[in-house]
């Protein structure tokens, strides 16, 4: 699979050569890592992949010989009465398959084993996918706390502020009534986005079974974009999606299949020996016999039919799988673009202005030319503006996720050997 966009040279933070610092500062590639080595999914995929194999060895083997032991004439009336006059008959035998048969078994069972490496590759794409989100959910309430903490220091010093207007008689007491409950506001946001980063650090290590977050901060750069890859590129690399690799596996396993069925129109043949041993006359004899079935052709042609049938309409739900993969890369491609967009104008235009304004609100307040009202305002377009900056960085590194995703682009290979060294893939 190809490699994953750019997130681990962006997103994640340079990694440290002292893996002990990893557990205090929490990087992508050590999320990734964390996942691979001790996600509960993916270490029963492995048992899995095991089982398959076994699996392949069981249908590759010829059928078993088979022993059988037969008593005749005993037990009977007259002179059959007693075990006088007992044949018994001691036979080995065994089925003589044609056609190839247990290579062809073989090659469905190796083709099936091929789908469930695609489905675990898509799990475990969507699983790294999924811990990438959450990491992203990580550090963006580790931004929203850090701003519902700036937002209250600046609450706090508007506070101080009315104090000093009041004492002086510029400003009403119910003024200070007003920033004193916006203060109050303002720590409860506090202690609102620590529980909402506690939540998310959970759900962070629980990926890697860590119900105690070990880590104290993830360390990323949010508001890198990296560059732009042309959607006509991406386009090209669809056929990288676990979806469709899943199809073409499928039709290979459909061949196979209609190859074993093809192999059952001939006939298999069944051989048995054994020894006949007379009872009335202690002598012994050979015995030998060969079962030919009749009609396995005409039989197995329904069959046959079925499967053929089957297989011709994997390409057309490739297809169709194909455009719906196009249409929603094409979506998502643009929302992509738009958070991009509206991320450059909010940190460059949106966000220093609204500093400056507040700054001047500020000043204009202290000197008892702007209401509180007016400096609310101005404080509020700064804290909101600096939030959906947050979040359009969010959105962004989300919607770059859906695309890697869609485009099969693989962790794991993004990852340098001595980031992965002694992780077993």
């Amino acid at each position: 699979m190809r490699q994953w966009t750019m997130y681990l040279l962006l997103l994640s933070a340079s990694v440290s050569a002292d893996p002990a610092q990893w557990n205090n500062n929490l990087t992508l590639d050590q999320v990734i890592i964390n996942v691979l080595e001790k996600n509960p999914t993916l270490n029963a995929a492995g048992f899995e992949s095991k089982a398959a194999a076994a699996r392949i060895r069981a249908e590759r083997m010829s059928p078993a010989l088979k022993t059988s032991l037969e008593l005749e004439n005993f037990a009977g009336s007259g002179v059959m009465g007693g075990t006088d006059n007992i044949e018994s008959t001691l036979r080995l035998s065994r089925v003589i398959e044609l056609g190839d048969k247990a290579e062809l078994r073989g090659k469905v069972a190796h083709q099936q084993a091929l789908l469930l490496r695609n489905e675990q590759d898509a799990r475990r794409l969507d699983l790294l996918a999924e811990a990438t989100r959450r990491y992203i959910h990580v550090v963006t309430d580790q931004q929203r706390l850090i701003i519902a903490k700036e937002s209250l220091a600046i609450a706090e010093k508007i506070q101080q502020v009315a104090r000093r207007r009041v004492a002086a008689g510029k400003s009403a007491e119910a003024e200070l009534r007003r920033v004193t409950i916006t203060v109050a506001r303002k720590k409860l946001e506090v202690d609102h986005a620590i529980h909402e980063l506690a939540s998310s650090r959970l759900k962070l290590s629980i990926m890697w079974a860590e119900v105690k977050p070990a880590f104290n901060e993830a360390t990323a750069e949010l508001f890198k974009t990296g560059p732009v890859t042309s959607f006509e590129e991406l386009s090209r690399r669809l056929e990288h999606n676990p979806d469709l690799l899943r199809y073409a596996t499928e039709q290979r396993l459909s061949y196979s299949r209609q190859q074993l069925i093809e192999s059952d129109g001939q006939p298999d043949i069944e051989i048995s020996g054994g020894l006949r041993h007379f009872n009335t006359t202690d002598d012994t004899g050979l015995v030998m016999s060969l079962n030919f079935p009749l009609g396995s052709k005409s039989r197995a042609a329904p069959r046959k039919q079925e499967v053929e049938l089957m297989r011709l309409k994997e390409p057309f739900l490739y297809e169709e799988r194909k455009l719906e993969l196009y249409a929603t890369l094409f979506e998502v491609y643009q929302e992509s673009q738009h958070a991009r967009d509206a991320l450059s104008s909010l940190r460059e235009t949106i966000i220093p202005q609204a500093a400056k304004a507040l700054k001047d609100y500020e000043k204009g307040y202290a000197a008892g030319r702007y209401s509180f009202l007016e400096l609310t305002e101005a404080q509020n377009t700064l804290i909101e503006s600096r939030l959906e900056a947050v979040m359009r960085a969010a959105d962004y590194h989300r919607y770059q996720i859906e695309i890697d995703r869609l485009t099969g682009a693989g962790l794991v290979n993004s990852m340098s050997a001595d980031q992965i060294s002694g992780v077993k893939q």
